[in-house]
């Protein structure tokens, strides 16, 4: 990825990178992860789009205080306030996971800029992952942000944990690389880790609850998808949320692939999303003649 930036929003500072040429895009991760989750996708997308990857408050590279809010909606803001700053007269979204849900909203609060959403893996309504509750629980206690900081220092513990929880088909995905991006990274300071915490602690169970209400509102074209064989937002999940959305949206369902798709099988992630955001150049699957 390109070297990241940063730009002022109230008393913090928010990390981002941009590469590539063409109409904006940007992109929005979710928890427990950074803009680097999109670090496989991207060079499909560069080449078609200019692609700004941002860092939520509190997580990879973006800083966050005392008096940061980490509610759904100062997300959301952040982003649109992002998008002032680049002066961006249009854009489309990629949200995976929360990022998904901030992508959806923006497509409500910024509606005259939004042009299409694309969610991956994303909350859907009805349903919460009963790991989210049970983590936030733990955070709210001294004894338990010691204890998930213990284990966060443990690889082989962690390996076990994230293999069992729907992450990833192919297990050998949870290498050193992503575990030096997405778990230890966390552990370079006590106010990283602090961040992580809070962002997760600002999960909205009744916003999640409401999701329906909030697709009824969005008039931009939407594109979720979706890992065949997520363990965190089930497939079936996706289904019955898009079928109630009656047209508005398409479902794209990616084979042997997880919670993480862009990360599993970003060619075919790429297919799907450079087809529903207009571009014609071909996407070609490793192994294919060029």
């Amino acid at each position: 990825m390109t070297d990241t930036q940063t730009f002022p929003y109230e008393d913090i500072e928010l990390a981002y990178t941009v590469s590539g040429n063409g109409p904006a895009l940007i992109l929005l991760h979710g928890w427990p992860f950074h803009k680097a989750s999109f670090r496989k996708l991207l060079p499909f997308l560069e080449p078609h789009f200019t692609c700004y990857a941002l860092d939520a408050a509190g997580m990879g590279e973006s800083g966050w205080s005392s008096h940061t809010n980490f509610s759904f909606h100062a997300h959301a803001e952040r982003v649109r306030a992002f998008a002032d700053r680049m002066k961006l007269q249009k854009y489309s979204v990629i949200g995976h996971d929360t990022g998904g849900t901030f992508a959806r909203m923006l497509a409500v609060s910024d509606a005259a800029r939004v042009e299409k959403v694309v969610a991956i893996d994303t909350e859907v309504p009805g349903h919460l992952p009963t790991v989210v509750p049970r983590l936030q629980a733990l955070f709210r206690r001294g004894f338990g942000r010691v204890l998930f900081k213990a284990a966060l220092g443990s690889r082989p513990l962690m390996r076990r944990w994230l293999g069992r929880s729907g992450f990833f088909v192919d297990k050998r995905l949870l290498d050193d690389e992503y575990m030096d991006l997405f778990v230890t990274s966390w552990l370079r300071s006590d106010h990283a880790y602090r961040g992580l915490l809070e962002y997760l602690l600002g999960v909205d169970h009744s916003l999640v609850a409401r999701l329906d209400d909030l697709h009824a509102k969005i008039d931009v074209p939407m594109l979720f998808v979706w890992g065949e064989k997520d363990g965190v937002f089930p497939v079936r999940r996706a289904r019955e949320m898009v079928a109630r959305m009656s047209g508005r949206a398409g479902l794209a369902i990616i084979e042997r692939a997880a919670f993480l798709p862009h990360e599993e099988q970003p060619e075919g992630v790429a297919r799907h999303v450079l087809a529903f955001l207009g571009s014609s150049a071909p996407v070609h699957l490793a192994g294919e003649a060029r």
